[in-house]
């Protein structure tokens, strides 16, 4: 039977299909095997042919199918060029190998994934080149990794384009094994199983202002060993976008039984010995900050720093602060994520701290020196604390505070979130001195706007100052000396609304005492206290005395016009306050003052020109006073007042005494404050030249502008002889016979005083003196005392007053010339 022509041409088709896709198969059964064989022999030839370098090596070896590479002793140059963008890279390696490489991933898939690469003896030189230009695209993603790396005895050099090194090594030993690499920016870049590294003199530049060096990095088996690590800044310190520039140096650093992964960092226990931080200003106020997030756990069980020092100085080199040597030891450290957001960015258990020779500028005139601060756990102990000046101003007060020690027992301080929580047992400073030097000319600082109130929450349950002194001086004289002084302030809180306040902080109670204070009150005198002690709202006060300077010779001598010498002691006084403040918006509101034992005198010389200046009534002195003031009672007891008076002339001085003085004095006030009455009412009693018995009732109203006021008295069974003591150099005259009493009833105001005066007596005879000799005129005396009334019976009941007041006398000035004239009117 005859074949179809048809099928014979099926047949012939299918043949040829078969030969084609068996052609195909064979072509793609050995193409590999070819591009192999051609690559063994050909790829360091394109390199040499089509890149910048020549390179040169042995027993190259390439496996498409496994993807493993295997050179020896290759050595790479670059071609002499012209090119600056070109990188130029020159060394040697021993041995290459390269493990389980993906070619043909990297090829279609641009991904590049190797299982293990081993450098031998890697001696390797590069410097960057210039980065071209390109026209801005879309980056394309690049997937990456190695699993283990494996170098061995290298050397590698780095250099930028600017030949300035970037990352050198010497006698380089690297082996990673199961390394992982992150994408995610807030966590390590890197993790890996296991690590063991060590190299030689390695230089690596952070970024364009810092390098870190080493001597050494020895780590393996979770055991790391750096010698000699420096943070070293490489430019000046004006071109960092920082406040502060950082060079710090450790002698050696160490740390074992760590662990590493892409969220954490775990070490058992880390030392650092012979850390030297230098920090350096670069008085920048203002920083273009550039946060990121941290999602990154750092856990330190047992963290130590050993023989350390710290500098921080200004751009010019100028020290701010220094410690010469340290040591801190803290335990179970914590920093993560939550911990760094708040004022201090990581937690810890417990501590232990030594810092000696401290020093810190405050500012340019003013510097604190400590000589040791140890802490453990939560005790702090400061020795020799120095706070002085290192200058001299006229324009700011200067501080000199001196103490042997101070103790901070049981702090259990810590930041919540932003809040600081101080919580303290105690603090005990020992034997401070305090020296104050005030400026002669002072400046009034101007107030700074502080911005919002620090958020604390602080309770201290006592703060004890012991055997203290204090020293004011200006000038290089003692405007204020306390020999001793004690405080003890039992539950101290605050918190940012108290801050806010003229005192910043509450006390439960309180105990403070002093003694032997001097202080400078002027021109000519000064005051002093034996002894002080404040319980909160009371305060007693023991021998006080405000003593004159000079003899009253010498005070007439300094004195311009007439003015009084004041010499003031009592042997106690005892002040319970109730609601006073203090600062910038003072009130005094005291509910209790006395005054036990005065001894007060007053000395006046009329030699002097008179003093014209206007002097104003108490009741106006009150209403100027600038702040609220209100004493509900002032009471003077078992005291004693002089007056003494020397008349031009006069053979004696004029004296008037006030024995056994006792006032109650009550609504002391500047009527500035709301709801408290105005009106002051004094009500005393006292023996009038010792031996008469006087009682005085005087009031007025200080919100009353126009001065007004009204004073009765009554003297009984007075001495003509003491009465003498004033009247005879006052007068001219000198009296005889008996006062039985003397009255008066006057009212007045800042312009006269009057009303009615009453005068008992018998037998009175008046004796007219010489002003020269003192010596009696009998002739003048003899028709003089006809026409005085010699008893004062049948005489009116009272005689009425009427005085102008001279405004340059004092208001007791006054009440005297209305007693005088009442006198007057009596007697001639």
């Amino acid at each position: 039977m005859e074949k179809n022509p048809n099928n014979r041409k099926a047949g012939k088709g299918k043949r040829g299909i078969l030969i084609i896709i068996g052609i195909l198969f064979l072509v793609a059964l050995i193409f590999p095997f070819g591009l192999n064989l051609y690559l063994k022999n050909k790829l360091p030839q394109l390199v040499n042919e089509k890149t910048p370098y020549q390179i040169s090596l042995k027993d190259f070896n390439l496996n498409l199918f496994k993807g493993d590479i295997s050179a020896n002793s290759m050595r790479i140059v670059t071609k002499p060029t012209k090119d600056p963008s070109v990188t130029q890279i020159n060394g040697t390696v021993k041995s290459l190998h390269i493990e389980n490489f993906g070619i043909w991933n990297a090829i279609f898939n641009t991904s590049y994934h190797i299982k293990n690469i081993q450098l031998i003896d890697p001696d390797i030189k590069v410097m960057l080149g210039n980065p071209k230009e390109k026209k801005d695209s879309p980056k394309k993603k690049v997937n990456f990794g190695v699993e283990n790396i494996l170098i061995t005895n290298g050397n590698i050099s780095v250099k930028g384009k600017d030949k300035k090194d970037l990352i050198t090594g010497k006698n380089v030993n690297i082996n990673l094994t199961e390394i992982k690499l992150s994408q995610n920016a807030s966590k390590l870049p890197i993790q890996f199983k296991d690590f063991k590294i060590n190299a030689q003199d390695i230089l690596i530049t952070v970024n364009d202002f810092y390098q870190i060096y080493a001597t050494s990095i020895n780590a393996k088996n979770k055991q790391l060993n750096i010698s000699e690590f420096h943070l070293k800044p490489i430019e000046s310190p004006s071109l960092y976008n920082a406040k502060n520039v950082f060079d710090l140096k450790i002698s050696q650093l160490s740390a074992d039984n760590f662990s590493v992964n892409q969220d954490s960092l775990i070490i058992e226990n880390a030392k650092f010995v012979k850390p030297q931080l230098i920090v350096t200003s670069t008085n920048k106020k203002e920083v273009q900050e550039n946060p990121k997030e941290v999602n990154l756990k750092i856990g330190i069980k047992n963290l130590d720093f050993g023989q350390g020092s710290v500098l921080v100085q200004q751009r010019d080199k100028t020290k701010v602060a220094s410690v010469d040597n340290f040591h801190l030891n803290l335990k179970n450290i914590v920093f993560d994520k939550k911990k760094v957001k708040e004022k201090i960015p990581f937690a810890f258990s417990t501590h232990n701290i030594e810092f000696e020779n401290i020093y810190f500028k405050s500012d340019p005139l003013q510097a604190i020196t400590i000589k040791k601060i140890t802490s453990n756990d939560s005790n702090i102990l400061i020795n020799n604390v120095e706070y002085k000046a290192i200058g001299k101003s006229t324009a700011k007060d200067l501080l000199n505070i001196k103490t042997e020690k101070v103790e901070i027992l049981n702090n259990t301080s810590k930041f919540v979130g932003q809040q600081l929580q101080l919580q303290l047992d105690k603090i005990n400073v020992y034997r401070p001195s305090i020296e104050i030097i005030t400026a002669t000319h002072k400046v009034k600082a101007q107030k700074k706007n502080t911005g919002a109130t620090p958020d604390i929450l602080a309770h201290l349950s006592a703060f004890h100052i012991i055997d203290g002194t204090f020293v004011q001086k200006k000038e290089g004289h003692e405007q204020l000396k306390v020999e001793n002084f004690n405080a003890q302030l039992n539950s101290v809180i605050t918190n940012k609304d108290i801050l806010k306040e003229s005192i910043p902080f509450h006390v439960k109670n309180q105990l403070i005492t002093a003694k032997k204070i001097d202080v400078d009150a002027g021109k000519y005198y000064r005051l002093k206290v034996d002894y002080i002690k404040n319980t909160g709202p009371l305060t007693a006060i023991t021998n006080f005395a405000f003593l004159p300077k000079y003899s009253r010779a010498q005070f007439n001598r300094m004195i311009a016009v007439e003015e009084d010498l004041y010499t003031i002691k009592a042997k106690s006084i005892m002040i319970t306050d109730k609601n006073s403040t203090l600062g910038s918006k003072t009130s005094i509101d005291l509910d209790h003052v006395i005054f036990d034992g005065i001894d007060c005198n007053i000395y006046h010389d009329l030699a002097p020109p008179d003093d014209i200046g206007v002097r104003y009534m108490f009741s106006k002195k009150l209403r100027d006073v600038k702040f609220p003031l209100y004493i509900k009672q002032v009471d003077i007891k078992n005291s004693k007042l002089s007056y003494e008076e020397v008349a031009e002339k006069a053979n004696i001085p004029g004296k008037i005494t006030f024995g056994d003085f006792n006032a109650a004095i009550k609504n002391v006030n500047s009527a500035k404050m709301k709801g408290k009455p105005t009106l002051i009412t004094v009500d005393s009693n006292f023996n009038f030249f010792g031996d008469a018995p006087t009682d005085v009732h005087w009031q007025f109203d200080v919100a009353n502008k126009n001065d007004d006021y009204a004073i009765n008295g009554t003297i009984k069974n007075l001495s003509v002889d003491n009465a003498n003591l004033f009247v005879r150099p006052y007068l001219n005259v000198s009296l005889d016979g008996q006062i039985h009493y003397l009255k008066f009833d006057y009212k007045g105001n800042s312009n006269k005083i009057g009303g009615n005066f009453y005068f008992n007596y018998t037998d009175m005879r008046v004796n007219f003196l010489n002003k020269n000799t003192g010596k009696e005129k009998k002739v003048l005396s003899a028709i003089a005392n006809i026409f005085v009334k010699n008893d004062s019976k049948g005489e009116p009941s009272h005689v009425e007053v009427d005085v102008k007041r001279d405004s340059n006398k004092s208001f007791f000035n006054t009440l005297w010339q209305g007693i005088m004239e009442g006198l007057k009117k009596y007697l001639i």
